[in-house]
Parts: C-alpha cells; sequence; structure tokens
C-alpha cells in the first residue's frame, strides 16, 4: 500500500477546523477562461445527411494574431501562482457582495467567514480549476439556487477570469467530511490541493 503522508496531513488538519467550528454549507466548482474558448466550429464543407462533414474553427482576429496570446493565457492557467492571484481576487469579490465585507483591510470590523479554496488539475491535468466550501452564516443568499444565479450572473461579470463556456456550480454539503475528503483527493508530495494563501482557517484558542 503506497503512502501519501501530505493528504493524510491535511485530511487531520481538515477534519480538525471541522472540530474547531468550521461549518461548511455550499460547495462551489468554477473553471478559468482558457484559450480555446475565443475559437468556434464552422462547417467548412457539409455532406449529405451531415456525415462526413468537413468542420474547421474561426477566431475573431485570425488565429495568427491570437498565437502569443493564447499561449500566454495557456500559461497563466498552468501556472499554480497565477492561479491563486486570480481566486484571491474573486474570494475578495466573494467577501464583498456576498457577505458584506467592504473594506478588506479592516479585520477587526467584520467577522470574516471561514472560505477554504482547493485547486485541482483533473483526471486530464491540462489546466487548474477550483473548488471552494462557504459557510452559511451572514452569507446574503441562503439557497442554493440563489447563489447559482448569483454566480453566474453578477459575478460573472464581476470576474473576467471565469470560463466563459462552464457552468459555475453550486451544491449543497450534506455531509461536511466526505466533501473535505473529494477536495483533497488530488493532494500528494508534490502538490496540495488545499490553497493556504486564499483559504481562512479557525485558529484554536490558546
Amino acid at each position: 500500500m503506497r503512502l501519501n503522508k501530505e493528504k493524510d496531513e491535511t485530511q487531520l488538519f481538515l477534519e480538525y477546523q471541522l472540530k474547531l467550528g468550521f461549518k461548511p454549507k455550499y460547495f462551489v466548482s468554477f473553471h478559468y477562461y482558457h484559450s480555446t474558448e475565443t475559437s468556434w466550429k464552422v462547417i467548412e464543407d457539409r455532406k449529405p445527411l451531415n456525415f462526413g462533414n468537413r468542420i474547421g474553427f474561426k477566431c475573431k482576429n485570425g488565429f495568427w494574431n491570437e498565437v502569443e496570446k493564447d499561449k500566454s493565457i495557456d500559461r497563466r492557467r498552468n501556472d499554480y501562482d497565477c492561479i491563486v492571484q486570480d481566486t484571491r481576487h474573486i474570494k475578495n469579490t466573494i467577501l464583498k457582495y456576498l457577505y458584506g465585507i467592504k473594506r478588506l483591510n479592516q479585520t477587526w470590523k467584520y467577522e470574516f467567514p471561514n472560505l477554504f479554496f482547493f485547486q485541482e488539475k483533473g483526471k486530464v491535468g491540462l489546466q487548474y480549476h477550483t473548488h471552494l466550501l462557504m459557510p452559511e452564516k451572514n452569507l446574503k443568499y441562503n439557497t442554493t439556487n440563489d447563489l447559482y444565479n448569483y454566480f453566474n450572473s453578477n459575478l460573472r461579470r464581476k470576474s473576467f477570469c471565469f470560463s466563459k463556456w462552464k457552468t459555475i456550480h453550486i451544491r449543497e454539503i450534506d455531509n461536511p467530511q466526505v466533501a473535505l475528503s473529494y477536495v483533497n483527493k488530488e493532494t500528494n508530495k508534490f502538490h496540495n490541493s488545499l490553497d493556504y494563501e486564499n483559504s481562512n482557517f479557525i485558529l484554536p484558542q490558546v
């Protein structure tokens, strides 16, 4: 049996956060804008019954003009530090518009929610996507449907790093321990899925 010390220790830390009072209510998953989203499919040669059609792709400024821009986007989407930076912007937007925290530097004035972010690449491993566990306390909306509508309309317009093709998924958490185990599944000695820079942990009372 292959040991995964990093994953086991991270899981213990997350379960300890539950004991300290972390109460995640909503599970949010979102993907980032990718260079492939600048193109669209066109049928160049249509065959009878649409069988064997010749398919091509077009983009707004022409493929040769988009090459360097696409390379830059692809590099950013595979750079962990860049993903953490984009996530920080999303987190600040959530704090401001969903939790009413207008001054992010005034930590003494507001009760900051325990937002836990996790960065994954999935089975294919092509680019990062993010999971977010959110508590219900002080949240502006209290239904999955309302949150879904907000994330996929208002928040999407405030954060241009979101994918334009993929929907932001929202679901209610029934079992927090199972949810934490799921978002920790990719953790290993080379990569820890838990985003320590953007997550807001509960500190034990001394």
